[in-house]
């Protein structure tokens, strides 16, 4: 997906103002394949470092684009993830996502105001 096409998708899900000037939508625009909709965005503390998740149909990818150094990105199958809970606060939200391996991965501080769009994203159906 080029850049162009991503803005315009973040246009789509009204998130465009909240996002474009993040430094991670340069490698999301790199790491989707072609015809992969990306469905939801936020952003939270994920091992100490500030991190995107984008939401796929196909994908969660977490991304850490550092400002001097490399970034981290880390991509789980969607249909790897057996169980996610978004606890909803009054400022700052927790997520919290498990896959098949056990492995457990938790943003704090995201946006509470993105839980029914992530919720919604989460319940697409994943491409076979």
């Amino acid at each position: 997906m080029n850049r162009n096409d991503l803005d315009k998708r973040l246009r789509e899900l009204s998130l465009y103002s909240s996002f474009y000037h993040r430094r991670e939508l340069k490698p999301l625009a790199q790491l989707l394949a072609e015809g992969e909709q990306l469905n939801c965005i936020l952003t939270g503390v994920h091992e100490g470092n500030r991190k995107m998740l984008a939401v796929t149909d196909r994908h969660l990818i977490l991304i850490f684009a550092g400002a001097l150094g490399s970034g981290d990105v880390k991509v789980i199958r969607r249909d790897g993830v057996t169980e996610y809970s978004f606890e909803k606060k009054l400022l700052f939200s927790n997520l919290r996502i498990v896959t098949g391996d056990g492995t457990e991965y938790i943003l704090t501080n995201t946006q509470g105001g993105l839980k029914e769009l992530f919720e919604w994203a989460m319940s697409q159906p994943v491409p076979v």
